[in-house]
């Protein structure tokens, strides 16, 4: 699991602190843990070739703050790239870019404050443990499927 997004703006680090959260939960065993944080690179560069990947991050789409959101990283490459970026590539436009075989899965969790700040919003803040535990079951659900085709 890769967990992106960044500490110092609010909502947008919900992906690391629901990976230090699920890093309680799941044995070292069943889920590598990676904090990506904002270094695109760094998260790129820690994939091997065919790996399966679930990335945890902030999305903004305009839906309920606090809902989640599964993509299939497929359904994702498919997508175009958003040509407007402010700062570096975005990890999975690096992916994308070059093309790199992994398989998986985005999970989103709508924000609902993107500014400046250390801590989440009074929205996301109450419904953390709730977003934890479904996301925590999202992933034990998906472990299980991959464990059964490749069995």
């Amino acid at each position: 699991m890769i967990a992106v997004g960044s500490r110092l703006m609010k909502d947008d680090g919900i992906g690391l602190l629901i990976a230090e959260e699920l890093e309680k939960r799941f044995l070292r065993s069943e889920l590598e843990i990676i904090y990506g944080e904002t270094d695109s690179e760094t998260c790129f560069y820690s994939l091997s070739p065919n790996d399966f990947i679930l990335i945890i991050d902030a999305t903004s789409f305009g839906d309920r703050p606090g809902s989640v959101k599964i993509f299939s990283l497929e359904e994702i490459m498919e997508r175009i790239s958003n040509p407007t970026m402010q700062h570096d590539m975005s990890f999975i436009d690096m992916i994308r870019v070059y093309r790199f075989p992994v398989r998986g899965y985005l999970i989103g969790v709508e924000a609902a404050i993107i500014a400046p700040g250390l801590e989440l919003s009074t929205v996301l803040k109450r419904q953390f443990p709730l977003i934890c535990r479904k996301i925590e079951d999202i992933i034990r659900e998906i472990l299980s499927k991959e464990a059964k085709k490749d069995n």
